[in-house]
């Protein structure tokens, strides 16, 4: 034997050494939960394959089914691992039968290698028992049992529950729509604005009375019944007596029952005494009686105003006494 063979039988044992070396460094290997089960149950199947660490490997593809009567309901990603120099790849399946008797689940072939050297292993096979449930024969056909019904959650019952009240609530409005249209009354009616005090609704009605100089045009009837109505409006929202629907002479009664002012009391009354001289006994005032009227009720709505803010004082400290 030459020196140049004996290098190359050394080269090739090298390699051999080496590749058995490699070889024993690594593991397929395939395990299950159980290899028994009901039909229609479910296991868990396990594949995995330990080889040195940097190696290079190519996984086997498993789609829905492993065989014709196994089926493949979930699977996880495929996890690696490094302990000890080694690289630990798995994966993980759920799976299931529909079909009854003892099935084998194939080996897994893993193609790994280094650089251009390339190995495959397989995982040993598995069998997988699936059993169905024992029926007694002796006994009658039972009615078959139906499903259990859960109770609804909140979240299930709030869709219907929301559209019952717009429904409700939809046809409520539609009522009162047709209610409010026979009746020619408006849909939506404005909050009406609170009224001014009666005592500047007067002062500003007398104001207009004496710029618009309707006596200084002839009609003094129509002046003082213009002017007795302004008061009789004023008496009837500042001492809440109906004042529109009385004679003079009720007014003077009714009023001393809430009025001790006497001078007050005594223009007024003048006011109206020849208000009645010019509607009933045709009288012809002259002009500063015309003009004195006017003058004798703005200094009534004053004077009583006045007396009003006394009066809301003194009740609060003697518990309320007529003005």
């Amino acid at each position: 034997m030459t020196v140049k063979s004996a290098k190359y039988i050394i080269i090739a044992l090298s390699i051999l050494l080496a590749n058995s070396i490699f070889a024993q460094n690594t593991q397929a290997y395939a395990a299950i939960d159980t290899n028994a089960i009901m039909i229609g149950d479910q296991t868990m199947l396990e594949i995995g394959l330990k080889i040195p660490e940097n190696s290079k490997f190519i996984w086997p593809e498993i789609g829905d089914t492993i065989t014709k009567q196994i089926e493949v309901l979930e699977k996880s990603n495929i996890d690696t691992t490094f302990n000890e120099g080694q690289m630990i790849i798995n994966q993980k399946f759920k799976i299931t039968s529909f079909d009854s008797g003892y099935f084998e689940l194939p080996s897994f072939t893993f193609i790994y290698g280094i650089d251009s050297l390339q190995y495959s292993n397989s995982s040993p096979p598995l069998y997988l028992q699936v059993n169905t449930p024992i029926v007694d024969t002796t006994q009658a056909i039972k009615p078959i049992v139906l499903p259990y019904s859960e109770p609804y959650t909140f979240m299930e019952i709030l869709p219907w529950a929301l559209g019952g009240i717009t429904l409700v609530a939809a046809i409520l409005f539609t009522i009162w729509f047709f209610i409010r249209r026979k009746k020619n009354k408006p849909l939506f009616v404005a909050k009406p604005k609170p009224l001014k005090p009666a005592d500047i609704v007067a002062l500003e009605k007398l104001g207009e009375l004496r710029l618009a100089k309707v006596w200084q045009q002839g009609k003094v009837k129509e002046y003082h019944s213009k002017l007795t109505d302004i008061m009789r409006e004023y008496l009837n929202r500042r001492f809440s007596f109906n004042a529109l629907e009385m004679t003079s002479d009720e007014i003077k009664d009714e009023l001393q029952l809430h009025l001790k002012n006497e001078e007050a009391m005594s223009k007024l009354n003048s006011v109206f005494m020849l208000s009645d001289l010019v509607k009933f006994a045709k009288s012809q005032p002259t002009p500063l009686e015309n003009d004195l009227s006017i003058t004798h009720c703005i200094d009534f709505v004053e004077e009583t105003k006045f007396r009003k803010q006394v009066e809301t004082v003194s009740n609060k400290v003697e518990g309320g006494s007529n003005v």
